[in-house]
């Protein structure tokens, strides 16, 4: 599984995510992959990825062909704050594209 930490991303938006490295996280392929992970139709679910937010350390886990791990490492003060804040931008994006993330915690 590829990791990147948010400070990896260029670009986010209705299709999917852009990461410095030229990786893309495709939605549609994700919700593809979650529906054949789950066995159900992929007209029944418009989820993408798991997320996961435990002892303030927080990341998604996107289905995308080759699962990538987008974890929120911030540095600084108020890193862990910053670091929710940021995962929660990221599930607000996701509902505004349309998609979902389920929670694993």
């Amino acid at each position: 599984m590829k990791e990147y930490n948010y400070s990896d991303i260029i670009n986010i938006d209705k299709n999917g995510i852009l990461f410095k490295d030229k990786t893309f996280i495709d939605f549609d392929v994700c919700r593809q992959e979650w529906a054949k992970e789950y066995n159900i139709p992929m007209s029944e679910t418009v989820c993408v990825a798991s997320r996961f937010c435990e002892n303030e350390i927080y990341y998604f886990v996107f289905y995308s062909i080759q699962r990538i791990k987008l974890v929120f490492n911030m540095s600084g003060f108020f890193q862990k704050s910053k670091g929710k804040k940021k995962f929660q931008e990221i599930q607000v994006l996701l509902n505004r594209y349309g998609y979902t993330s389920y929670d694993m915690t």
